[in-house]
């Protein structure tokens, strides 16, 4: 009882540095909103971000989870401290070896990269789409990319001390690298841009900043743990090399790699399409991912960082095992779905406050909104793979979950494609409803039938052309919604062939249950939200304030009542957690 106590206090002091974290996350943003809206300039710091993030992605944080954590889990208890900080030594030359070499290759080739990524020709004529990208916007793309590849390099050092001291159980300085970065972020993008006028070059040198301290945050913890520094010398790069563990990691990791280099090529799909959308698309897009990330990275990181370290010590235990992933995957779905609720149905009028100020106008609002509904769909399954994927890591299998990831990929680049043209043509269905409805009430159902042969006419005609609304950005956010679901789904189902560790009791029911509970808790705050709508004036901050606030805290206190009334198990913990709080603070008074 005592370890699972534990375990729940360290999740929780994590997610609430996460949660300062993303508070400061949403101000970076919604100071580059300020400053750029959503801007074609904007546009093009995205798309540039996207080669360093790739490389960042590929070479240190899908195996960062998949091997290095878990085999420095198992050296650790198994061999001791010399072999552990052998091994490490070695991890960081090569990782910092690899990444430094194919950053340079980008760097030179970064052009030709450019071509590909968003100028293709070919590419357009074959998909019938053209781009909105001259030549300065080329010039532009390239400077952007060549100063962001620094960051990389410093992310993925710094990556490796995570995984590291997230094995020591140092979870809250690792928590706060990432608050460093923001900081560094916001800091140096007022600088840059406000004061220095370098436009979204100015963002490009805060994030190499903000890299270099998410770095130079865990020095002085990791430093502890050392007698000496690490120094590499070409001697011991070639001694690292040789290191047999260090090919037993990649060799593990190898598989993710490929998953997370697939994953890549969603984002590459995605830049491109934006790039034959109307200016500010892509930026609308990231705006809204930023805040659909929220849960995910809050909720799903939490959990999962904290389990994966036990999930890989109780590897061979089954019953605990099965434990332990249970009550990871049902603590994280009670903490994520009130939080989907709230995005779906307030996400206009927290787009407004998180980024709504400066430039970012009402264009911008409605456009960023729209892509947070549909990307909201995908939040919960997003936050499942998260902690399913690290019981396969804990398992030493990454060639399993290969399949589910790759299909998943497969059906967000198609569905990009299709979705992003025929919501360029169509994306209210109250239309379609009304008349559906019509029909049934008025003419007896007669004409349904008609009516939705209609639409899926239209819809085949729709999905293969592009047409002119600049709600087509939309199309992204539910091809990835959709392709989570089904990749959350396969994952699930893989596993269970692995190891038995899902059943309707444990896992099913309770997550059945949980879901009717949200969805009464989103048609109670739809209903509160319409009734303050009216009687406010949502032109004024404070009046969308007001709404904001009250509709979510009635939100959470009817999932809390229903969770009562349903009998949800992890209510207890949740107040439980708060009486501990709520005692600690009047005894300080």
């Amino acid at each position: 009882m005592s370890e699972l106590k534990s375990k729940r206090n360290s999740v929780y002091v994590i997610m609430a540095v996460l949660f300062i974290t993303k508070i400061l996350g949403f101000l970076k943003l919604r100071v580059i909103a300020q400053l750029f809206g959503t801007s074609h300039e904007l546009d093009i710091f995205w798309a540039a971000f996207t080669i360093p993030d790739m490389l960042f992605m590929i070479t240190v944080a899908g195996s960062l989870n998949a091997a290095f954590i878990p085999l420095l889990t198992e050296i650790f208890h198994k061999d001791g401290e010399e072999k552990l900080h052998k091994f490490f030594s070695n991890l960081v030359i090569v990782v910092g070896s690899v990444i430094l070499l194919l950053a340079i290759i980008l760097l030179i080739f970064t052009p030709q990269i450019a071509q590909i990524l968003v100028g293709s020709e070919k590419a357009q004529t074959f998909l019938s789409i053209s781009s909105r990208l001259g030549v300065e916007d080329m010039e532009l793309f390239v400077t952007l990319t060549r100063i962001l590849l620094i960051s990389p390099i410093l992310l993925g050092m710094s990556s490796i001390f995570t995984g590291y001291l997230q094995v020591r159980r140092q979870f809250f300085i690792t928590s706060l690298a990432p608050l460093f970065y923001d900081l560094a972020m916001i800091l140096g993008s007022v600088i840059f841009v406000s004061i220095f006028d370098m436009g979204v070059t100015g963002i490009a040198l805060a994030a190499v900043i903000g890299s270099l301290l998410h770095l130079a945050v865990q020095v002085p913890t990791l430093k502890k743990y050392f007698n000496s520094k690490i120094k590499p010398t070409f001697g011991k790069c070639l001694i690292a090399f040789k290191d047999a563990k260090i090919w037993q990691a990649l060799k593990i990791a190898f598989p993710r790699t490929i998953a997370i280099l697939g994953e890549q090529m969603n984002v590459i799909v995605n830049t491109f399409i934006s790039f034959t959308l109307a200016p500010g698309a892509l930026s609308a897009y990231k705006f809204a991912l930023s805040l659909h990330m929220f849960p995910v990275n809050i909720v799903g990181s939490a959990v999962a960082q904290v389990t994966l370290p036990d999930l890989a010590e109780n590897c061979d235990n089954k019953k605990e095992f099965r434990r332990l992933f249970s009550k990871s995957v049902q603590q994280a779905l009670y903490l994520v779905l009130p939080i989907v609720a709230i995005l779906v149905v307030l996400r206009l009028p927290i787009v407004r406050l998180v980024y709504g100020v400066g430039e970012f106008d009402w264009t911008d609002t409605i456009l960023t909104s729209w892509s947070l509904g549909l990307l909201a769909i995908s939040i919960i399954g997003q936050t499942l793979a998260q902690i399913i994927l690290r019981a396969y890591y804990a398992l030493k299998e990454t060639w399993l979950p290969l399949i589910p990831v790759a299909i998943g990929i497969l059906t967000n680049i198609a569905l990009a494609y299709y979705l992003t043209n025929f919501f360029s043509h169509y994306y209210d269905w109250r239309p379609i409803l009304l008349e559906m409805g019509r029909q049934i009430t008025h003419v007896n159902g007669s004409g349904v039938i008609q009516v939705l042969k209609s639409f899926f006419h239209d819809f085949a005609r729709w999905a293969t052309t592009r047409g002119e609304s600049g709600m087509a950005v939309g199309g992204l956010s539910l091809s990835m919604s959709i392709a989570s679901f089904i990749e959350v789904t396969l994952l699930f189902i893989f596993l269970n062939k692995k190891m038995k560790v899902t059943t309707f009791k444990n896992t099913v029911k309770p997550l059945l249950i949980k879901t009717v509970n949200t969805i009464l808790m989103i048609f109670g705050m739809y209903l509160m939200f319409k009734l303050f709508d009216f009687k406010l004036d949502t032109s004024r901050t404070w009046a969308v304030i007001i709404l904001t606030v009250v509709v979510s805290l009635y939100g959470l206190l009817s999932y809390w009542l229903g969770s009562k009334v349903f009998g949800i198990k992890e209510v207890e913990y949740f107040e439980e957690k708060v009486k501990g709080w709520w005692n600690k603070f009047f005894r300080k008074i």
